[in-house]
């Protein structure tokens, strides 16, 4: 092989071994953002206007005070994110939502994953639907320790008991669910076991509650005010 093939490799080497550690791919979209409408959505250059995949922010219409109160919070959150600046775009499966805005997954320019970031930093939580579930683990894993130490929008909810656990069984059906599945409500106390991991569940014989499976859509979320 010629010494200029070699140094033309090379070259080609270093650049994917730059973008990788960026996290960037060959198919992310760069767009630019004119504006913040939401802590989940925005206006790019040109007038289109997208949505984060997997993520629900608090509305900023609402007839409760405190919701509206979370509405702004979570999109001053996000202009501090990426208003008038390059994001990257990953397209999931779902291109548009039902109100025919965009959907993406976006990152910034040092990698940050906008649509993670919010669920980290308690200003939305996780809005899943099949066929876009390769982030749901993650998704609801980042909320649910958001939600433990109280960060955004958790602040002023109500504390959940079983905070402390990764899952909670019901001893009479053995089914065991995430612990701020809304299910939990109607079942006795006295009926339910709690587990550090899936796979300690499972080894005791409990299997996922239909919205604990990866398949289905992730709707699991506690009963906050939106």
């Amino acid at each position: 092989m010629s010494p200029s093939k070699n140094i033309f490799l090379s070259l080609v080497a270093i650049f994917f071994l730059s973008q990788t550690s960026l996290g960037f791919t060959a198919d992310r979209q760069q767009a630019f953002v004119e504006e913040v409408l939401s802590g989940d959505t925005v206006r790019l250059k040109g007038g289109k206007t997208l949505k984060y995949t997997g993520v629900e922010a608090p509305p900023l219409q609402h007839r409760i005070p405190l919701v509206r109160t979370y509405g702004e919070s979570a999109k001053a959150y996000n202009e501090q994110l990426v208003l008038h600046k390059k994001i990257w775009i990953d397209w999931g499966r779902r291109l548009r939502d039902r109100h025919n805005n965009l959907l993406g997954y976006v990152y910034l320019e040092d990698n940050t994953f906008v649509n993670l970031e919010l669920l980290r930093a308690g200003q939305a939580k996780p809005n899943l639907y099949a066929p876009d579930l390769v982030f749901a683990d993650l998704f609801h894993q980042t909320a649910w320790d958001a939600e433990k130490n109280r960060r955004g929008l958790w602040k002023e909810e109500p504390k959940n008991p079983y905070a402390k656990e990764a899952y909670v069984g019901e001893k009479n059906t053995k089914i065991y669910y995430l612990p701020n599945s809304s299910e939990l409500e109607r079942i006795p106390q006295a009926n339910l076991v709690t587990f550090r991991s899936r796979v300690e569940a499972t080894a005791a014989g409990y299997r996922a509650c239909n919205t604990c499976k990866e398949t289905t859509r992730y709707n699991s979320e506690p009963d906050t005010l939106y």
